[in-house]
């Protein structure tokens, strides 16, 4: 994304802090969400991820699946894979909608599975792909609410033979009958229930491509809110069992750590990961424990909608995890900042359910006609106004009704931060929070403009960024906003809960230009654009440049990691081992980056030193 060339003009000479050199202590770099995080060109060997998105997917009888997208951020949009590994870049002009199978042709049109002499498919569901088993069965991808690839011999009147993946999905609850032992880039997954949302291998979601090798490994190409390429294969019992898989979920996202679990669970946008912290090999952390979002069941959630956007960019692509008086609820951001949308878990499960959302009226992420592809988000929206809406999932199924739409006099805010109790805080001068009025019946948080306070501040005019840090009870503001923080000063206002409103100057910015800030502890990270992936910390209690952490060259370098282009890009959580955690967008190589720091003892693993 073009971001660099919006960037307002640097800091002023006066203001620019001294640069400093590694932050004292030792830390090391890994990545979640990925399968592969060691960036380069495409065509540079040993430099993996995988690929922003699949469009299509075929595979070749020796396995080899090629695909084909609209993008990738480091230049893989035409990725070759096999055996589990990244193995070509090469446009094939591929197509998985019209293919031969059984000595004829069929085709994905209208809905429908049709071959070239006249039959049809009545029951393939929502045909998403075409693909080839190793016997001759045609396979077809139903994307609809079964998620399952379909088995067809077409010999003669099309028949059902078999299907394969969890009728369902990933939102379906699946108990598995027999374990998977561990396969490459997979960990193993034992007999057991896996419930709505929980990842397992047979759980589909978001076909793209099918298709078998010569062998009758079947390969399942996915795209949508994460993207990869699953290959199954029978045991020796004829068994399906996981074979391979390749997998990304992190473009141009960013991540919360739960401080309930000390930092072990994360979340995206629409993933929960469970990380284990006693691994030290780069990206080898973290697994995907559940995929949030079920747009089978929910097929408006914005998470899932690729058109949902905010001012033409990613409309969904930060988020904020907090348990508040035991409702889970997830706040997200966009790309530029302009909507805030919330979610909450259901009670004893891990999908989350569209629950709230604050926007402009008249916000114009497709013009107030329907505007970009026709396509009008939220359905039943008010007509435009130059106004706020809060819209509230009052008969709680998750769809978006005309009546729960109302109008708020609190205008929407791009510098927005929810607290541990779920107020959200929103930047300016006077400071204003909307206070968490409760709870509905449906587990939906309520914000009412009566509830809601402003707090003048003195020392200070323009209040861009806010971020109270509850445990030190200090309140941090930053003077710049949005995601163009370059020339943004740093002020804190201590002693908040005691009454204080008197900001202190503090310092400018340490990253030259910076798109995003977090705080945790006694340290200020920030990042952005230019500087990749390069975190820049400033200790709070003196103002005073720590030092940087650095990809190192291994891992792509300053080069081939970052992008830092969301305006939350950053978060840290300090572990109650005094390790933090400090996690940035690699919107380049699609993943986050993972800091681990000690800033007074060794890290656990690898230090900055460690070339691995």
């Amino acid at each position: 994304m073009p971001f660099a060339a919006i960037l307002a003009v640097g800091v002023l000479a006066a203001e620019a802090p001294a640069q400093a050199d590694d932050v004292p202590g030792t830390y090391s770099v890994s990545w979640i969400g990925n399968t592969y995080g060691r960036g380069g060109r495409p065509s540079d060997p040993g430099r993996y991820w995988m690929q922003d998105y699949i469009t299509q997917m075929v595979v070749q009888p020796d396995g080899a699946c090629v695909t084909t997208s609209p993008w990738d951020e480091g230049g893989r949009d035409h990725g070759i894979y096999k055996d589990g590994l990244v193995v070509g870049n090469e446009d094939r002009k591929i197509d998985n909608q019209s293919i031969a199978a059984g000595g004829h042709r069929w085709t994905i049109a209208g809905g429908r599975v049709t071959s070239d002499d006249g039959r049809m498919i009545a029951d393939a569901g929502t045909p998403s792909a075409l693909g080839v088993a190793a016997d001759g069965k045609l396979l077809v991808a139903d994307n609809g609410w079964r998620r399952q690839i379909r088995f067809y011999d077409v010999a003669g009147a099309p028949r059902l033979t078999g299907v394969f993946g969890v009728r369902g999905g990933i939102g379906a609850s699946y108990t598995a009958p027999y374990a998977l032992p561990a396969a490459m880039n997979a960990p193993a997954y034992p007999a057991g229930t896996y419930g709505p949302g929980v990842a397992h291998p047979f759980k589909l979601q978001d076909l793209t491509g099918v298709g078998e090798d010569s062998a009758g490994r079947l390969f399942i190409g996915f795209s949508g809110g994460g993207t990869g390429i699953r290959c199954f294969q029978k045991n020796a019992a004829g068994r399906w069992t996981l074979h391979w898989r390749l997998e990304t979920y992190c473009f141009v996202d960013a991540v919360d750590f739960d401080p309930a679990t000390d930092g072990r669970d994360i979340y995206g946008v629409q993933e929960h990961y469970k990380l284990d912290y006693a691994k030290t090999d780069p990206g080898s952390e973290w697994s995907l424990f559940a995929y949030t979002a079920d747009t089978a069941v929910f097929p408006h959630d914005p998470r899932n909608i690729d058109d949902v956007k905010a001012g033409h960019e990613h409309g969904l692509t930060s988020c904020w995890y907090r348990t508040v008086k035991g409702h889970r609820l997830l706040f997200t951001e966009g790309m530029t900042c302009q909507m805030v949308n919330i979610f909450r878990f259901e009670k004893h499960g891990e999908r989350a359910i569209p629950s709230g959302l604050i926007m402009k009226t008249d916000h114009t992420m497709y013009g107030p006609s329907g505007g970009r592809d026709g396509y009008f988000w939220p359905p039943n929206r008010p007509k435009p106004a130059s106004t706020t809406s809060i819209w509230r999932d009052a008969n709680g199924d998750g769809e978006y009704q005309a009546d729960e739409f109302q109008t708020t006099e609190i205008p929407d805010n791009p510098g927005v931060w929810p607290d541990s109790g779920g107020n959200l805080w929103l930047a300016g001068n006077p400071l204003t929070v909307r206070n968490l009025s409760g709870f509905d019946s449906a587990g939906n948080p309520i914000y009412r403009d009566i509830d809601a306070q402003t707090f003048a501040l003195t020392g200070i005019d323009t209040v861009g960024h806010v971020q109270y840090q509850e445990d030190r009870d200090r309140m941090i503001l930053v003077t710049a906003g949005y995601r163009e923080l370059a020339g943004g000063k740093l002020y804190i206002v201590d002693r908040w809960k005691e009454g204080n409103r008197k900001a202190r100057y503090v310092c400018p910015l340490a990253c030259p230009h910076p798109a995003a800030f977090t705080v945790a502890g006694d340290y200020l990270f920030d990042g952005g654009w230019e500087t990749r992936a390069r975190v820049y910390v400033t200790d709070l209690r003196t103002g005073k440049p720590a030092g940087t952490m650095d990809v190192p060259d291994t891992l792509g370098g300053d080069g081939h990691t970052g992008n830092v282009d969301i305006g939350y890009g950053l978060r840290a959580y300090k572990r109650a081992n005094d390790e933090y955690l400090v996690s940035i967008e690699d919107d380049y190589m699609s993943k986050v980056v993972l800091y681990r720091w000690r800033p007074g003892a060794a890290s656990p693993g690898s230090s900055n030193n460690d070339d691995k």
